[in-house]
């Protein structure tokens, strides 16, 4: 690795614990705040994981509402429902309680509470200058780590399509991670959201922009997911397990604030957007192939995540070690059942095209560390669908 210039911002104040998240109300009213928006999701609720955190605000005074319409993804229908209520309540600050759409959500109505719409004007990075109203997060999966990241992911259903909106200005201002909150989290969940984690942090690994702090941040990502994942899918209530894939989880993000992601996010946000797939699903779907493609870019670094997830490989070649980084990640998918099945999809050249072009129109394969063209990206997926 080249000794390069590069910055690291990480202002997110990250307090983590057992419970933490009962303090929420005392941690607001330290900010001098008197108005919460609760941004959250019926799944939250309807687990009772808002039955701690409520009654802190309550204790400390606060005055809040609860925007609880958010869905699997993150669509601008909610982000403008979510502002509406944001506006009639004269939200100070916003306390999100959910998985990653619940947070972009969040974010969203945090932006357009001070800055003019539409959101879409702000998409790629740092598109907007007023500083939106401050954000708390308490995540309750372990996977996106939107939690420490100044990303947010929105899908514009008029378009059918998801787009990125990046600024430092939007990153949570405190992070409260509490495991307990995990303790129900479904299987299929667990498995998608932590291999959403890996992801993160496999991509700003071999990124071109990494550096020697991201790297650390990212093998320990992989470290705690080998060791922690397949636990954690078996039993969520598990606090041992489900501490390490929510650290695990902040680690990533923490990273690709940084590093930045690359190829398999590129593919992930049509793809997700076409087949109507979790974010968490559809990278984990496209890891294996894209690691097969970019391999040759950087053998030694992935060779380090297969290490860092299984051990070192006992025998073979150099190149031949580094591959075992593919079977490391497949078998991983295995046990935790994720498996893709596009054969009920009438999947078209031309609707390969599209999402093709929809891949490269977000400029997130510029860091990837191999030169990627469109010809590349319709191979991919190719294989992924299992169409010639």
């Amino acid at each position: 690795m080249n000794i390069q210039q590069f910055e690291l911002y990480s202002p997110t104040k990250i307090l983590f614990g057992e419970s933490i998240s009962k303090k929420a109300g005392e941690i607001i009213q330290a900010q001098g705040i008197k108005k919460v928006l609760v941004v959250t999701d019926p799944g939250v609720a309807k687990a009772k994981l808002l039955d701690g955190i409520l009654p802190s605000l309550d204790n400390a005074g606060l005055k809040y509402d609860i925007f609880s319409e958010v869905g699997h993804e993150a669509t601008l229908r909610q982000v403008l429902k979510g502002l509406e209520t944001q506006k009639k309540l004269g939200g100070e600050m916003i306390l999100s309680v959910g998985g990653g759409s619940v947070m972009d959500t969040a974010k969203g109505i945090g932006c357009l509470a001070t800055n003019p719409g539409p959101l879409q004007n702000y998409e790629g990075p740092e598109k907007y200058d007023i500083p939106p109203i401050p954000t708390i997060a308490v995540p309750t999966t372990a996977g996106t780590g939107s939690e420490v990241s100044f990303g947010a992911v929105v899908f514009d259903e008029e378009r059918e399509y998801k787009f990125s909106f990046r600024n430092s200005m939007q990153i949570p201002k405190i992070a409260l991670l509490d495991p307990t909150l995990l303790s129900t989290t479904p299987p299929w969940l667990a498995a998608s959201a932590g291999l959403d984690a890996f992801s993160h942090a496999v991509e700003a690994y071999v990124s071109k922009w990494s550096n020697f702090m991201t790297d650390a941040y990212c093998r320990q990502n992989f470290y705690l997911v080998g060791k922690y994942l397949r636990r954690f899918v078996a039993d969520p209530s598990d606090m041992e397990a489900a501490s390490g894939m929510l650290i695990a989880s902040s680690l990533g993000s923490m990273a690709f604030n940084v590093a930045r992601l690359g190829l398999i996010h590129a593919m992930a946000h049509p793809l997700g957007a076409h087949f109507n797939l979790s974010h968490g699903l559809a990278c984990a779907l496209l890891m294996p192939h894209v690691i097969r493609f970019n391999l040759i870019a950087c053998p030694e670094k992935y060779l380090d995540v297969a290490v860092d997830l299984e051990g070192t490989p006992k025998s073979g070649l150099f190149l031949e070690k580094a591959h075992s980084a593919i079977g490391a990640v497949e078998r991983l998918m295995h046990d935790i059942d994720i498996h893709s099945d596009f054969s009920s999809y009438d999947i078209t050249d031309e609707l390969i095209s599209k999402i093709a072009d929809e891949t490269l129109s977000s400029g997130m394969q510029l860091t990837n560390p191999r030169v990627t063209g469109k010809s590349d990206v319709v191979k991919i997926f190719q294989k992924l669908f299992e169409v010639k």
